[in-house]
């Protein structure tokens, strides 16, 4: 579609196609039943879309030791325009993932959410890796409730909501590269659940005796986490699942404060 000059206000929307031109004008657009992405790329994010802006942290390069702003906009475009592309090959295709991993993520975008709501409980496997989220909200729990493995590794989470417990059919969870200190332990009502990646946090406790209640865990990795010898000496005998742990003395206990 094409917009005017100065475009008076659209009622509805049937498709657009996210291009240099018409980027500027999706705030002002009601919601899309489908989105289409331009092969050349979108070179700018304007400062009409602070939506768009917000799911991005801040690009900088440094000629001359100054931020650069169309180097910025540029970068916030492509990214922007990535996510879409990859929420539409998703939609378009029926998938059953969605794959939204090194897309400088600092949030769950809100608007994917009406995007997929006719498709949401057909999505089974969700990968946010090596993203930028501080949290995972309710809302994303309760969206995809059908998830069977959830790909959260290398951002910066240091808890779950409790909604974590509705998850009936979730059986993998990958939470490596995170910032946990306490072992989540909304994972321990997870009947289904058959592994849990939690290497490379900061997590010195363990339930083991919830754990260990656990029918369905076949796998638990906690390598990189500064346990204390209590779970070491304590978790053998009780668990019939594969406990993965460093050796000992291979990662120190972090500073008290």
């Amino acid at each position: 579609m094409r917009f005017p000059r100065s475009p008076s206000p659209i009622k509805t929307v049937s498709c657009v196609t996210l291009t240099a031109r018409t980027l500027p004008h999706l705030c002002s657009l009601p919601p899309v039943n489908c989105m289409h992405i331009s092969p050349q790329p979108v070179a700018r994010t304007p400062e009409r879309l602070p939506a768009a802006r917000s799911l991005f942290p801040l690009w900088k390069c440094f000629p001359g030791g100054t931020g650069c702003g169309a180097c910025m906009e540029k970068k916030m475009g492509e990214a922007v325009a990535r996510v879409a592309r990859k929420v539409n090959e998703t939609v378009e295709n029926g998938a059953d993932s969605l794959d939204l991993a090194d897309c400088k993520l600092m949030m769950f975008p809100i608007g994917i959410y009406k995007v997929m709501r006719n498709v949401a409980e057909g999505i089974h496997l969700i990968t946010l890796a090596n993203n930028e989220l501080k949290s995972v909200t309710s809302k994303f729990i309760t969206t995809f409730s059908q998830m069977r493995e959830l790909n959260l590794e290398g951002n910066y989470l240091h808890r779950l909501p409790e909604e974590m417990r509705t998850l009936l059919h979730l059986k993998m969870i990958n939470l490596s590269r995170n910032k946990f200190r306490h072992f989540p332990e909304q994972l321990t009502t997870l009947k289904a659940l058959e592994t849990i990646n939690l290497e490379e946090n900061e997590i010195t406790d363990v339930p083991v005796e919830k754990l260990s209640s656990m029918e369905s865990l076949q796998s638990v990795n906690l390598k990189s986490n500064p346990l204390n010898e209590e779970v070491r000496v304590i978790a053998r005998p009780l668990i019939k699942f594969d406990l993965l742990v460093s050796p000992k003395g291979a990662h120190a206990a972090p500073p008290q404060a």
